[in-house]
């Protein structure tokens, strides 16, 4: 049994295990929804919001620039979905304890759109008293009538991605608007509205020298948020960054030394400040302020997802709906039903390989709820990938617990695609297909490119 050396810094970790890529079978969907869940009950929730104002260059989420038009008949489906969901036994069974509203950008949304569809959720699923309900936001379009509806509707949690302070980066690079004072400007503004809330922060950038860097980082831990996510630069295919980068060959590729120098600076700094709950490989947050979703996801929960693009696992599927947002409309229009784009009924070994795959995200890894759930021990099952993992210096065990040593931190990602074995041909963002040469690594002969993805299910 050799030791492991990945190759690459796989920047990014499954999101949806097993990828749904079977065809929908609505027989065994409608008898598996027609039952109530067991035991195993828990739920998130993920709605999503496919517009933007803009096209920002690294994203590969499933978004577009639409007409208020499109918007309105968008809502009127999201408002369908979430009924037809609602009527099935399975759904109604469940113990909703989060929500995420993504995308896209839920606030390119207006005031009364944004409220009608957080009382859809109020009126038709069962929600849990103490409901974590987050949306996620550009800074600038939380106004005060924004504000309102999502604060009227539940909302009380807030995750807006700042990416970078530096306002050059952000206009000619990022194509973002605003620079450091609007932002800080529109970050107090969210301090003064919400007493919970993230902000994003995205490393490597083209043009981003160490000194915006520090001083990124230097802001970041000065905003008075409560939660920070901090991601390297990926690139995607059918993003501004992919033809910058690859196409027109306008940056050079992005360095990944480089990219792991800032990423352990960005550590250091935290490690010295309020965000002492480094709860997962990429968030960190004040003491008893992770984020429920988040921690949910990883737990193996089912994730109950609406909207275009968005993947669900709901009674032991993984599930995609319809990618074109047209596509979603005209089939909740037409055939009121599930607008279900592909699936995957995963088997036992699939469900316990989910289990590692998603719940690597967390930097603790509980094994006690895997032997209540399957029966087996994870120790058992996983031997030759833990043996191999702690011999490589990746993880290290601590009675029914996984934990990431400080090596195992920088490759976190790979250590979590390890755990899907064979099945590691789709990674990432969901529904992304690798390019690369294997099933491990994700990467072509130009690194850090993957194919774009449509919507990540557990953010």
């Amino acid at each position: 049994m050799g030791n492991i050396h990945f190759k690459h810094r796989e920047p990014i970790g499954s999101s949806t295990f097993p990828m749904p890529g079977d065809p929908v079978d609505r027989d065994l969907i409608g008898a598996r929804l027609s039952q109530p869940a067991n035991d195993y009950n828990q739920s998130t929730v993920y709605i999503h919001i496919p517009f933007c104002d803009q096209i920002c260059s690294f994203c590969g989420f499933n978004k577009a620039v639409s007409s208020e038009t499109t918007k309105e008949r968008y809502v009127k489906a999201l408002v369908r979905e979430i009924e037809i969901y609602a009527k099935t036994d399975y759904v109604q069974s469940l113990d909703l304890r989060a929500v995420y509203l993504g995308g896209g950008t839920p606030n390119a949304l207006n005031a009364n759109q944004l409220s009608r569809i957080l009382q859809a959720l109020h009126d038709n699923l069962p929600l849990s008293d103490d409901v974590e309900i987050t949306s996620e936001g550009v800074i600038q379009n939380f106004d005060t009538a924004r504000i309102r509806a999502l604060k009227d509707g539940g909302v009380n949690r807030i995750s807006a991605g700042v990416q970078t302070f530096d306002k050059a980066i952000r206009e000619a690079q990022l194509h973002m608007r605003n620079g450091k004072e609007e932002l800080l400007e529109g970050i107090a503004n969210l301090r003064a509205s919400f007493d919970n809330f993230n902000l994003d922060f995205i490393y490597n950038l083209p043009g981003q020298t160490d000194e915006i860097w520090e001083e990124d980082v230097r802001l970041a831990l000065s905003s008075g948020a409560q939660h920070l996510t901090f991601y390297p630069l990926v690139l995607l295919e059918n993003t501004i960054f992919y033809a910058d980068y690859v196409k027109n060959e306008k940056y050079a590729m992005p360095d990944e030394a480089r990219e792991i120098a800032m990423y352990l600076f960005a550590l250091e700094q935290l490690k010295h400040s309020v965000y002492s709950n480094r709860y997962s490989v990429r968030d960190w947050a004040q003491p008893g302020r992770d984020c429920r979703y988040i921690r949910m996801n990883a737990e193996s929960n089912h994730i109950l997802a609406f909207g275009a693009g968005a993947h669900g696992y709901l009674a032991g599927v993984t599930y995609r709906t319809i990618r074109s947002t047209i596509k979603y409309m005209e089939h909740i229009e037409q055939q009121h039903s599930l607008p279900l784009d592909a699936m995957r009924a995963a088997t036992r070994r699939e469900l316990m390989q989910r289990y590692a795959v998603m719940g690597l995200r967390m930097r603790d890894l509980d094994l006690d709820p895997f032997a209540e759930r399957f029966g087996e021990r994870f120790l058992d099952v996983f031997s030759t990938e833990v043996q191999q993992l702690i011999a490589s210096g990746y993880l290290v065990l601590n009675g029914d617990r996984l934990h990431f040593t400080d090596k195992g931190d920088i490759w976190a990602n790979n250590v979590r695609t390890h755990f899907e074995g064979g099945a590691a041909a789709k990674v990432g963002y969901t529904d992304t297909v690798s390019i690369g040469q294997d099933g491990k690594t994700h990467y072509s002969k130009v690194t850090r490119i993957k194919a774009s993805g449509d919507v990540e299910a557990n953010v």
